[in-house]
C-alpha cells in the first residue's frame, strides 16, 4: 500500500525546555495584558476613549478566559491617567425641603466643605449663648422691658384711683384678667355685705363698674399693643445682633466658596435661615424648655452636609465593580427611620448607588446578574438615555409607593458601563432589545485560543507566574513550563495555538503545586503537571469509563479485528460538564436495487440534527457524480449508527457513512481495526472536523484495552494535522508501530487504507481500472440497473411473482 501513516513527531508538538530563556518562572515579569487578546483590548480602549453617548462596552467571551481581571487591570491603568471624579454631597433645600439639593466639588473638596460647614455650625452654637449674655444687649433689653413695666403700672394705678373714688377696687381674677368689685375703706365687700347695700347704691356701683370696665378694656388693648411693640423691639435687637454675629461667622465661608456658584448659594441660604431662626436660637441660648432644645437640634441638623461620594483619596477616575446590581445598588436609596407610629427621612438618609460612585469613570457589571434583578436593566437604560442618575425606589418606579418621601435632585451622569457576558447573551440582546445596540456600540470579544507564538507563550507563562505569586504557589521549572505550554495547546485542540482559558490552566498549576508539595519539591515539574492533568481526567472520566466498559463487555458492539462489508467504525465525541472524550460508533449500510435514494435511518427516527442530515444528502451528490455516468443510480441504500438512541448532529461521520455504503455496494469488507472520521464534500474530498484528538484517543483506548496491534489505527482528514496534540501514550504507541494515524485528502485514499484495494481513478470513458474498488462498485450498480425477469411461483394455492 502506497499510503503511509504519520510519523510520531507529527502527532504532538512538544516544547523544548532548553529553549526557554529562564530557569524558573519566579524570574518572569508581570504580564502587560491578557494573552492573545489584542483585538479585544483594542476594542476596549476604543470604547473607553469615546466620549460620545452610547459607546458603552460589552465584553464577550467564555468563562475562564480571564476577561474580567484583564479588563479591570486595563481600565485601572487607563483611569489612573484620567482626572479624579467629583465629590457629591446632598444638602437641605430651604425653599423645598422635600427636594434636597446636590452639590458637586472637585475631588477632595467635598470633605473640606463638610468640615467647613461643621465648623460653622459649631461656631454658631458657641456664639449664640455669648451673644445674648453681653452687658450692652442686657441693658438695651432691660430698658425696653422697664419702659413697658412702668407704662403698665401707671395705667393700672390710674384705674385703681378712679375705682377707689367710686367705691370700687381693681382686683385680679387670675390668668392676667382684672375686674372691679365694690369696696369700703379699701376692703372688698363680701357677697352678704354687697346685698345689704341699698338698691340705689347697688345700681350706682353697677353703672360705675360698666364705665370702668370699658376703660380697663381700652387700657389692656393699649398695653397689649405696647407689649407687642416692645417684643418686636427686643426681637429687632436680637436680629440685629444675631445677623451681625452670623455675618461675621458666615463671611469667611461665603468668601471661600465665592467661586462655587451652588455652594455659595447654599451658604447664603443657610445664613438667611439662621437669621430667620434667631428667636429659636435665642431660646436655645437661654436654655428654656427641653422641647426647644430638641428643636434646636433640628435647626442645626439642617446645616449638615451628606457627602455621599468622596474621591479625596482617589488617584484617578473610579473603576467600580458591582456584584449585585439591584435597583438600589445601581441608583442609590433613601433610608427611613421609625419615629413613634410612622417613619421619617431627610437628606441625611440619602445613600449612593454604584452609578454615583462610578460617575466620571467605569462601572463593571455581569450581564446575567443584571438581567436577573427586577427592573435593573430598564433602570440602567433609563439612566444612560437621560444621562442622569435619579434616586428612586422600586415602588416609585412601579408607581406603588404609599410613603411620603423626599425627591433628591438628579445628578448628571458621565459613566462608561462595561458589561460581561457570554457571546450568546450579547447576540440575544441585539436581537430582542432594539435599544441595546444604541447603548452598547462596542463589543470587546475575548477569544479562547491564541496563536502559539513565542510572544503569546511568554505572556501565558508571565500570567501563570503572576498567579503563582498572588496565590502563594510554587513556581514552575523549565520542564514544567514546557509541559504546561503543551497542555495549553492540547486544551486548544490545535498544535498551532494555545488555550487562553486562564482559569483552567491556573487550576492545573495549583494542582501541580499540590503534587510537588507531596513529593517534597520546591518547584513544579513536568511530572507534576502531567499528574495533575491525568488526575483531572480521571475525576471527570466516569462517563467515559462507563462507555468503554460497555464496549469491552460486548454490550455495545464494536469490532476492532477482522473485516466486514458494509460496516465501518466511525468516531464520535461526547461531552459532560466540560469534559469531552471520544467513543467509536458502528456504522452499517445495506443496499438493494432502487431509485438512487440514500435513506438516513437516524433522520427517520428523528435523531439526526440538521448538520448530520446535510452530510448524508451530500453523499447522494457524491454517488451520482462518481458513478452515475450516462444513467441514473439504481440503488437504494440505508445507513445507520448502530445502538445509538440519542440525538446525533454534525457531518464528521460522512466519510464513514459513505465508505460503509460503497463497501456494501461492492461487497468488499473493510478493516475493523481502523476507524475513520471526516466530513466529505460532493467531490470526495475529506474536510476537517472537530475533536480530532478526543476521537483518536477514544478508539485508541478501546483497542489498547483489547491489545494493540499493527492493524489498529485511525483515519482523519489531512486538514486536521494542525489539530493533533495527542496524549503521550498514543504517540509512544505510534512510535513503537502498535498504532497508526493516517491523514488523508480524499475518500479514495481512505478506501485503499480500509480495504487494502486501490480505489481506482475514473477514466475518460467513465470506467475504472480492473481490480479496483471503484470498478466493483460501478459493476454492481450496473447490475442493479438491469431489468429483472420475474418468474411465477406457486405458493399456498396462489401464483406469485
Amino acid at each position: 500500500m502506497s499510503i503511509k501513516p504519520l510519523g510520531a513527531e507529527k502527532l504532538r508538538r512538544v516544547t523544548d525546555p532548553t529553549q526557554l530563556p529562564f530557569k524558573t518562572t519566579d524570574t518572569l515579569p508581570e504580564p502587560v495584558g491578557p494573552v492573545g487578546q489584542d483585538r479585544a483590548m483594542r476594542a476596549l480602549h476604543f470604547g473607553a476613549g469615546m466620549a460620545q453617548a452610547g459607546y458603552n462596552i460589552f465584553v464577550t467571551g467564555p468563562t475562564g478566559t480571564g476577561k474580567r481581571a484583564a479588563v479591570s487591570r486595563a481600565l485601572k491603568r487607563l483611569a489612573a491617567s484620567m482626572p479624579a471624579a467629583q465629590d457629591i454631597a446632598y444638602v437641605h433645600n430651604f425653599a423645598a425641603p422635600h427636594r434636597p439639593c446636590a452639590l458637586r466639588f472637585a475631588a477632595g473638596e467635598g470633605a473640606k466643605f463638610r468640615a467647613a460647614m461643621q465648623e460653622f455650625t459649631d461656631s454658631l452654637k458657641g456664639a449664640m449663648p455669648k451673644l445674648f449674655e453681653g452687658d450692652d444687649y442686657r441693658q438695651r433689653r432691660a430698658a425696653l422691658e422697664e419702659e413697658f413695666h412702668v407704662t403698665a403700672e401707671s395705667t393700672f394705678e390710674l384705674l385703681r384711683k378712679q375705682a377707689d373714688i367710686h367705691g370700687l377696687a381693681l382686683v385680679e381674677r387670675g390668668e392676667g384678667a382684672f375686674d372691679f368689685r365694690p369696696s369700703r375703706d379699701g376692703l372688698v365687700l363680701s357677697e352678704d355685705e354687697y346685698r345689704a347695700t341699698p338698691k340705689a347704691e347697688r345700681d350706682r356701683l353697677l353703672g360705675r363698674v360698666r364705665e370702668l370696665r370699658a376703660a380697663l378694656e381700652k387700657a389692656v388693648e393699649r398695653l397689649e399693643r405696647l407689649r407687642q411693640a416692645t417684643l418686636e423691639h427686643v426681637s429687632q435687637i436680637d436680629r440685629e445682633m444675631g445677623e451681625h454675629a452670623l455675618r461675621a461667622l458666615a463671611a469667611p465661608l461665603s468668601q471661600r466658596y465665592a467661586g462655587h456658584r451652588e455652594a455659595h448659594a447654599y451658604i447664603e441660604a443657610v445664613f438667611r435661615d439662621a437669621v430667620a431662626q434667631i428667636d429659636l436660637l435665642q431660646a436655645v441660648a437661654r436654655g428654656e424648655t427641653d422641647e426647644r432644645s430638641r428643636r434646636e437640634g433640628g435647626v442645626f441638623h439642617r446645616y449638615e452636609v451628606n457627602l455621599i461620594v468622596d474621591n479625596g483619596g482617589a488617584g484617578g477616575a473610579p473603576v467600580v465593580t458591582l456584584g449585585l446590581p439591584s435597583v438600589t445598588s445601581l441608583i442609590g436609596k433613601i433610608e427611613h427611620v421609625p419615629v413613634l407610629m410612622t417613619v421619617v427621612t431627610d437628606f441625611m438618609f440619602i445613600k449612593p448607588g454604584a452609578l454615583h460612585c462610578a460617575n466620571g469613570g467605569f462601572l463593571l457589571i455581569d450581564a446575567m446578574d443584571l438581567f436577573r434583578q427586577e427592573l435593573s436593566w430598564e433602570t440602567l437604560k433609563r439612566a444612560l438615555k437621560a444621562r442622569q442618575v435619579k434616586i428612586e425606589s422600586v415602588a416609585d418606579i412601579l408607581d406603588r409607593t404609599q410613603t411620603v418621601t423626599i425627591q433628591p435632585e438628579p445628578l448628571p451622569l458621565d459613566v462608561k458601563i462595561v458589561l460581561f457576558g457570554e457571546p450568546w447573551v450579547y447576540h440575544r440582546l441585539c436581537q430582542f432589545d432594539p435599544e441595546f445596540a444604541d447603548l452598547f456600540k462596542v463589543q470587546a470579544d475575548f477569544s479562547t485560543t491564541a496563536l502559539r507564538t513565542e510572544e503569546n507563550c511568554a505572556d501565558l507563562l508571565f500570567t501563570m507566574a503572576s498567579i503563582a505569586r498572588t496565590d502563594g504557589l510554587k513556581h514552575l521549572d523549565t520542564a514544567g513550563a514546557a509541559r504546561l505550554l503543551d497542555e495549553a495547546s492540547r486544551q486548544a485542540g490545535d498544535a498551532e495555538k494555545v488555550s487562553v482559558r486562564l482559569g483552567r490552566l491556573a487550576d492545573i498549576v495549583r494542582e501541580g503545586d499540590h503534587y510537588a508539595a507531596l513529593d517534597g519539591r520546591s518547584l513544579i515539574s513536568a511530572a507534576d503537571i502531567a499528574r495533575a492533568v491525568a488526575a483531572r481526567d480521571d475525576r471527570s472520566g466516569r462517563l467515559k469509563a462507563l462507555e468503554h466498559e460497555l464496549i469491552q463487555r460486548r454490550i455495545v458492539f464494536i469490532d476492532t479485528d477482522g473485516a466486514r462489508a458494509g460496516q465501518v467504525n466511525g468516531l464520535t465525541v461526547l461531552s459532560a460538564a466540560g469534559f469531552a472524550f471520544g467513543v467509536p460508533a458502528r456504522i452499517t449500510a445495506r443496499v438493494a436495487p432502487g431509485d438512487g435514494r440514500v435513506i438516513d435511518i437516524e433522520r427517520l427516527a428523528r435523531f439526526a440534527g440538521p448538520s448530520h442530515v446535510k452530510g448524508v444528502q451530500i453523499l447522494s451528490g457524491y454517488l451520482n457524480g462518481a458513478y452515475a455516468i450516462g444513467r441514473p443510480l439504481s440503488v437504494s441504500a440505508s445507513v445507520a449508527f448502530e445502538q445509538s438512541y440519542g440525538a446525533i448532529d454534525g457531518d464528521s461521520a460522512a466519510a464513514a457513512e459513505l465508505i460503509a455504503i460503497l463497501s456494501a455496494i461492492a461487497d468488499v469488507p473493510t478493516r475493523q481495526g481502523i476507524a475513520i472520521t471526516g466530513s466529505v464534500n460532493q467531490h470526495g474530498e475529506m474536510q476537517p472536523i472537530g475533536g480530532a484528538n478526543e476521537k483518536i484517543e477514544g478508539f485508541f483506548d478501546v483497542c489498547a484495552a483489547r491489545g494493540l496491534g499493527r492493524h489498529h489505527g485511525v483515519i482523519i482528514p489531512k486538514a486536521n494535522l494542525v489539530s493533533l496534540m495527542l496524549r503521550e501514550d498514543v504517540v509512544q504507541a505510534v512510535r513503537d508501530g502498535r498504532f497508526a494515524v493516517y491523514a488523508l485528502d480524499t475518500v479514495d485514499e481512505a478506501i485503499e487504507v480500509l480495504t487494502g484495494m486501490p480505489a481506482g481513478s475514473r477514466r475518460r470513458d467513465g470506467t475504472f481500472p480492473r481490480g479496483s474498488f471503484n470498478r466493483l462498485v460501478r459493476e454492481r450498480l450496473i447490475d442493479f440497473a438491469r431489468p429483472r425477469v420475474l418468474k411465477p411461483v406457486h405458493l399456498d394455492g396462489w401464483w406469485r411473482f
